[in-house]
């Protein structure tokens, strides 16, 4: 082998070594943006889940609200306002399917309504399929 072959094998050795260690950077970039998304939506699920819960049983549920800082809510028509401001939210991360549900609930809340949003928000964030069916044996009354 000659110099010029050798330098040539080095320099795409560089080359590829570079080029391999930019993907690698962009591939944890996206993945870290993708994990980042998927923790803020979980959280705000959660804060609609304990709405909602709030929403079907005000007034077993009024201490929690105020231990969450939502201490300005006074009654329910306050739980139903807030719920819409999250609502609105939504629309920024939230799929289509829990958007409906979500405001399904809003127009008419009960506790069939609360499973089918928790539902589509288990969906949204990891996928899958479960239908109300499979799932009603474990609704606790």
């Amino acid at each position: 082998m000659n110099i010029e072959n050798i330098l040539s094998v080095l320099t795409l050795l560089g080359i590829g070594g570079i080029l391999g260690h930019l993907f690698r950077i962009l591939w944890e970039r996206k993945s870290s943006k993708l994990l980042q998304k998927q923790e803020f939506k979980e959280t705000r699920y959660k804060c609609v889940i304990i709405l909602m819960l709030s929403v079907l049983d005000f007034e077993k549920n009024r201490q929690m609200l105020h231990l969450h800082g939502r201490e300005y809510i006074k009654n329910k028509e306050d739980l139903i306002y807030e719920l819409k401001l999250e609502w609105n939210n939504m629309i920024l991360y939230a799929s289509e399917e829990v958007l409906q549900k979500t405001y399904d609930f809003i127009q008419n809340p009960s506790q069939g309504c609360f499973y089918k949003v928790a539902l589509a928000m288990r969906r949204d964030l990891w996928g899958g399929k479960i239908s109300l069916e499979g799932f009603e044996k474990f609704i606790l009354k």
